[in-house]
Protein backbone atom coordinates (compact mmCIF):
# COMPACT_ATOMS: atom_id res chain seq x y z
CA UNK A 1 0.00 0.00 0.00
CA UNK A 2 1.26 3.45 -0.86
CA UNK A 3 1.67 6.09 1.82
CA UNK A 4 -0.98 8.39 0.31
CA UNK A 5 -3.50 5.53 0.13
CA UNK A 6 -2.85 4.58 3.77
CA UNK A 7 -3.35 8.20 4.90
CA UNK A 8 -6.66 8.44 3.03
CA UNK A 9 -7.86 5.09 4.42
CA UNK A 10 -7.19 6.28 7.97
CA UNK A 11 -8.98 9.62 7.48
CA UNK A 12 -11.98 7.85 5.94
CA UNK A 13 -12.23 5.56 8.96
CA UNK A 14 -12.26 8.71 11.10
CA UNK A 15 -15.01 10.26 8.91
CA UNK A 16 -12.57 13.01 7.97
CA UNK A 17 -11.58 12.43 4.32
CA UNK A 18 -11.15 16.20 3.77
CA UNK A 19 -8.74 16.60 6.67
CA UNK A 20 -10.88 19.02 8.66
CA UNK A 21 -10.00 17.60 12.09
CA UNK A 22 -6.71 15.87 11.32
CA UNK A 23 -4.10 17.54 9.12
CA UNK A 24 -4.11 16.06 5.65
CA UNK A 25 -0.74 15.80 3.92
CA UNK A 26 -0.62 16.84 0.24
CA UNK A 27 -0.65 13.97 -2.24
CA UNK A 28 2.82 12.72 -3.05
CA UNK A 29 4.41 14.23 0.06
CA UNK A 30 7.03 12.21 1.97
CA UNK A 31 6.55 10.67 5.41
CA UNK A 32 6.13 13.53 7.87
CA UNK A 33 7.22 12.80 11.48
CA UNK A 34 5.36 15.91 12.68
CA UNK A 35 2.00 14.84 11.24
CA UNK A 36 -0.41 13.00 13.57
CA UNK A 37 -1.66 10.63 10.88
CA UNK A 38 1.86 9.63 9.81
CA UNK A 39 3.01 9.12 13.40
CA UNK A 40 -0.07 6.96 14.10
CA UNK A 41 0.69 4.95 10.95
CA UNK A 42 4.29 4.32 12.07
CA UNK A 43 3.18 3.38 15.61
CA UNK A 44 0.46 1.06 14.29
CA UNK A 45 2.92 -0.70 11.97
CA UNK A 46 5.27 -1.45 14.87
CA UNK A 47 2.37 -2.66 17.04
CA UNK A 48 0.98 -4.95 14.33
CA UNK A 49 4.34 -6.40 13.30
CA UNK A 50 5.25 -7.08 16.93
CA UNK A 51 1.90 -8.78 17.62
CA UNK A 52 2.15 -10.85 14.45
CA UNK A 53 5.74 -11.99 15.05
CA UNK A 54 5.24 -12.89 18.69
CA UNK A 55 2.09 -14.75 17.67
CA UNK A 56 4.25 -17.09 15.58
CA UNK A 57 3.81 -15.59 12.11
CA UNK A 58 6.65 -15.92 9.60
CA UNK A 59 5.52 -13.86 6.58
CA UNK A 60 7.85 -10.97 7.49
CA UNK A 61 10.91 -13.11 8.30
CA UNK A 62 14.24 -12.12 6.77
CA UNK A 63 17.16 -14.52 6.18
CA UNK A 64 20.51 -12.89 5.52
CA UNK A 65 24.23 -13.44 5.95
CA UNK A 66 26.28 -11.12 8.12
CA UNK A 67 30.02 -11.07 8.80
CA UNK A 68 31.17 -10.13 12.29
CA UNK A 69 34.02 -7.71 12.84
CA UNK A 70 37.31 -8.93 14.31
CA UNK A 71 35.85 -8.54 17.83
CA UNK A 72 33.08 -11.04 17.02
CA UNK A 73 30.36 -8.36 16.86
CA UNK A 74 28.07 -7.00 14.15
CA UNK A 75 25.90 -3.87 14.26
CA UNK A 76 22.69 -4.04 12.26
CA UNK A 77 22.72 -0.26 12.10
CA UNK A 78 25.72 -0.53 9.78
CA UNK A 79 23.34 -1.76 7.07
CA UNK A 80 22.23 0.59 4.31
CA UNK A 81 18.53 1.10 3.72
CA UNK A 82 15.78 0.98 6.33
CA UNK A 83 14.71 -0.74 8.50
CA UNK A 84 17.82 -1.71 10.48
CA UNK A 85 16.48 -2.36 13.99
CA UNK A 86 15.71 -6.05 14.73
CA UNK A 87 12.48 -6.58 16.59
CA UNK A 88 13.14 -10.30 17.01
CA UNK A 89 16.12 -12.56 16.14
CA UNK A 90 14.83 -16.10 15.71
CA UNK A 91 17.98 -18.06 14.93
CA UNK A 92 21.63 -17.91 13.93
CA UNK A 93 23.75 -20.44 12.05
CA UNK A 94 27.53 -20.74 11.74
CA UNK A 95 28.79 -21.34 8.21
CA UNK A 96 31.72 -23.72 7.82
CA UNK A 97 32.48 -24.65 4.23
CA UNK A 98 29.22 -25.66 2.58
CA UNK A 99 27.50 -26.51 5.87
CA UNK A 100 25.50 -24.49 8.37
CA UNK A 101 25.42 -25.36 12.06
CA UNK A 102 22.67 -24.01 14.28
CA UNK A 103 23.95 -21.89 17.18
CA UNK A 104 22.36 -21.70 20.61
CA UNK A 105 21.58 -18.25 22.03
CA UNK A 106 22.96 -17.05 25.35
CA UNK A 107 22.04 -14.05 27.48
CA UNK A 108 24.64 -11.34 27.82
CA UNK A 109 25.00 -11.91 31.57
CA UNK A 110 25.94 -15.57 30.92
CA UNK A 111 28.83 -14.83 28.54
CA UNK A 112 31.92 -16.97 29.06
CA UNK A 113 34.46 -16.26 26.29
CA UNK A 114 34.25 -13.57 23.60
CA UNK A 115 35.13 -14.44 20.01
CA UNK A 116 38.01 -12.42 18.56
CA UNK A 117 37.62 -13.04 14.84
CA UNK A 118 35.39 -12.25 11.91
CA UNK A 119 32.94 -15.07 11.16
CA UNK A 120 30.18 -15.47 8.59
CA UNK A 121 26.78 -16.03 10.20
CA UNK A 122 23.34 -16.65 8.71
CA UNK A 123 20.58 -15.05 10.80
CA UNK A 124 16.82 -15.27 10.63
CA UNK A 125 15.11 -12.22 12.07
CA UNK A 126 12.31 -9.69 11.78
CA UNK A 127 13.00 -5.97 11.50
CA UNK A 128 10.99 -3.24 13.18
CA UNK A 129 9.23 -1.27 10.41
CA UNK A 130 10.61 2.20 9.78
CA UNK A 131 8.89 4.60 7.37
CA UNK A 132 11.24 7.55 7.88
CA UNK A 133 13.03 6.80 4.60
CA UNK A 134 9.86 7.19 2.53
CA UNK A 135 10.66 10.36 0.63
CA UNK A 136 9.14 11.91 -2.44
CA UNK A 137 12.63 12.73 -3.75
CA UNK A 138 13.45 9.12 -4.64
CA UNK A 139 9.92 8.15 -5.61
CA UNK A 140 9.66 5.50 -2.91
CA UNK A 141 6.10 5.80 -1.59
CA UNK A 142 5.37 2.16 -0.76
CA UNK A 143 5.01 1.09 2.87
CA UNK A 144 7.53 -1.63 3.69
CA UNK A 145 7.35 -3.54 6.97
CA UNK A 146 10.63 -5.42 6.62
CA UNK A 147 13.83 -5.31 4.57
CA UNK A 148 13.65 -5.72 0.82
CA UNK A 149 15.51 -8.05 -1.54
CA UNK A 150 16.87 -5.02 -3.38
CA UNK A 151 16.85 -1.28 -2.74
CA UNK A 152 17.24 -0.49 -6.43
CA UNK A 153 14.28 1.51 -7.73
CA UNK A 154 11.57 0.63 -8.32
CA UNK A 155 11.35 -1.27 -5.04
CA UNK A 156 9.01 -4.24 -4.71
CA UNK A 157 7.95 -4.48 -1.04
CA UNK A 158 6.39 -7.59 0.41
CA UNK A 159 2.69 -7.20 -0.38
CA UNK A 160 -0.04 -8.27 2.05
CA UNK A 161 -3.22 -6.15 1.58
CA UNK A 162 -4.93 -7.58 4.67
CA UNK A 163 -1.99 -6.61 6.86
CA UNK A 164 -2.10 -3.10 5.35
CA UNK A 165 -5.75 -2.82 6.36
CA UNK A 166 -4.96 -3.99 9.89
CA UNK A 167 -2.25 -1.33 10.24
CA UNK A 168 -4.60 1.39 8.96
CA UNK A 169 -7.42 0.45 11.34
CA UNK A 170 -5.05 0.36 14.34
CA UNK A 171 -3.72 3.80 13.31
CA UNK A 172 -7.28 5.13 13.10
CA UNK A 173 -8.05 3.65 16.51
CA UNK A 174 -5.04 5.44 17.97
CA UNK A 175 -6.36 8.79 16.68
CA UNK A 176 -9.97 8.47 17.90
CA UNK A 177 -9.24 9.77 21.45
CA UNK A 178 -8.79 13.24 19.91
CA UNK A 179 -12.56 13.42 19.49
CA UNK A 180 -13.35 10.86 22.20
CA UNK A 181 -15.97 9.21 20.02
CA UNK A 182 -17.00 5.59 20.54
CA UNK A 183 -16.71 3.57 17.34
CA UNK A 184 -17.79 -0.04 17.80
CA UNK A 185 -17.53 -0.71 14.07
CA UNK A 186 -13.85 0.30 14.07
CA UNK A 187 -13.20 -1.83 17.15
CA UNK A 188 -14.78 -4.85 15.44
CA UNK A 189 -12.71 -4.25 12.30
CA UNK A 190 -9.47 -4.09 14.29
CA UNK A 191 -10.32 -7.40 16.00
CA UNK A 192 -11.38 -9.07 12.76
CA UNK A 193 -8.25 -8.09 10.83
CA UNK A 194 -5.98 -8.96 13.76
CA UNK A 195 -7.45 -12.44 13.97
CA UNK A 196 -7.22 -12.91 10.20
CA UNK A 197 -3.51 -11.99 10.15
CA UNK A 198 -2.49 -13.80 13.32
CA UNK A 199 -4.13 -17.03 12.20
CA UNK A 200 -2.08 -17.17 8.99
CA UNK A 201 -0.24 -20.53 9.16
CA UNK A 202 3.51 -21.02 9.29
CA UNK A 203 5.08 -22.44 6.13
CA UNK A 204 5.94 -25.24 5.98
CA UNK A 205 3.39 -26.38 8.54
CA UNK A 206 5.36 -29.50 9.41
CA UNK A 207 8.90 -30.87 9.00
CA UNK A 208 10.59 -34.23 9.48
CA UNK A 209 11.55 -35.18 13.00
CA UNK A 210 15.22 -34.18 13.58
CA UNK A 211 17.77 -36.94 13.99
CA UNK A 212 20.18 -36.97 16.89
CA UNK A 213 23.54 -35.27 16.21
CA UNK A 214 22.49 -34.30 12.71
CA UNK A 215 25.13 -31.97 11.16
CA UNK A 216 27.03 -31.94 14.45
CA UNK A 217 30.51 -30.45 14.58
CA UNK A 218 32.50 -29.84 17.75
CA UNK A 219 33.89 -26.47 16.64
CA UNK A 220 30.58 -24.71 15.83
CA UNK A 221 28.93 -26.46 18.79
CA UNK A 222 31.08 -24.33 21.10
CA UNK A 223 29.71 -21.04 19.73
CA UNK A 224 26.86 -19.07 21.29
CA UNK A 225 25.27 -15.78 20.25
CA UNK A 226 23.70 -12.86 22.10
CA UNK A 227 22.10 -9.55 21.19
CA UNK A 228 22.23 -6.17 22.91
CA UNK A 229 20.45 -2.97 21.89
CA UNK A 230 23.44 -0.99 23.16
CA UNK A 231 26.88 -2.62 23.56
CA UNK A 232 29.23 -0.15 25.23
CA UNK A 233 32.14 -2.61 25.14
CA UNK A 234 31.96 -2.83 21.35
CA UNK A 235 30.71 0.76 20.97
CA UNK A 236 27.80 -0.38 18.79
CA UNK A 237 24.01 -0.20 18.71
CA UNK A 238 21.80 -3.15 17.68
CA UNK A 239 24.79 -5.39 18.36
CA UNK A 240 24.95 -9.11 17.56
CA UNK A 241 27.84 -10.83 19.38
CA UNK A 242 29.42 -14.28 19.16
CA UNK A 243 30.78 -16.11 22.20
CA UNK A 244 32.45 -19.42 22.94
CA UNK A 245 31.72 -21.89 25.70
CA UNK A 246 34.65 -22.21 28.08
CA UNK A 247 36.13 -25.71 28.01
CA UNK A 248 38.26 -26.87 30.95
Amino acid sequence: MKLDDARLQILRMLDDPDGQRWDKEPAGSPFNPSNEVDIALQSAAIECVSSYVHGGGDFLDVVQEIVTDTDGTFSFQSLTGLPVLPIFIQSASYKSGDYYYSLHPIREQDVQVNVRQGIKIKVKLVYSPDFTNITNAVGDQELYYTRQVSYALPMTPVLWPMFDQWVCTVAAKQLTPKENEANAQLDDKVAMLRDACLKAPDMPKSVIFPQRNQYFSLGPALFRWSYASVDLEAGKNSCFRLHKVRVR
